[in-house]
């Protein structure tokens, strides 16, 4: 019977979760840190930017070079590359089972825009949540609501009763 790999995770902490069953109770697998988070840009990145040399005009000038983007940013796509690449794993070690991702809005795209799409086609779920510090039956309490299958209710007139013809 397929089950559930849940994914709880933000830029500085990931979870991975199995379920068996949306009444079931969440084990817990495996914690991962980003080991980047909380340095500083500059521990983070190089010293000084680097320089060039250009020639335009009456003589040489030499300017500096500015990175694409911020360290931070680099570390943050770096661990949601991390991430990707586990539940890439993990879908191949598990090929019947589902994925709900609770992840923190902000990381939420940078995650998805990784994954393969074998993955992607699997997952169920997606809660916009920075839920990694949440108690874990609490946590299990709103992955299991998140994934429970949802009831469309009857229309408002189908619910008046029939009228008999005496």
């Amino acid at each position: 019977m397929p089950g559930y790999r849940v994914l709880v995770a933000d830029t500085a902490h990931a979870k991975f979760f199995e379920l068996d069953s949306p009444g079931g109770s969440l084990r817990h697998m495996e914690s991962l840190a980003n080991p980047y988070t909380g340095k500083h840009d500059r521990d983070l990145g190089a010293d000084a930017p680097g320089r060039v040399m250009s020639r335009q005009g009456d003589g040489a000038r030499r300017t500096a070079l500015q990175p694409r983007r911020a360290p931070k940013q680099h570390a943050m796509e770096q661990f949601a590359r991390i991430l990707a690449e586990r539940l890439t794993t993990d879908a191949h070690a598990h090929p019947h089972d589902r994925f709900v991702l609770v992840i923190a809005p902000r990381f939420l795209s940078e995650v998805r825009e990784r994954l393969p799409d074998m993955v992607r086609q699997r997952v169920i779920r997606e809660l916009k949540r920075d839920l990694v510090d949440m108690p874990r039956l609490e946590l299990q309490t709103r992955v299991a609501t998140a994934i429970r299958p949802r009831i469309k209710a009857p229309p408002p007139w189908a619910s008046t009763p029939l009228r008999r013809s005496a």
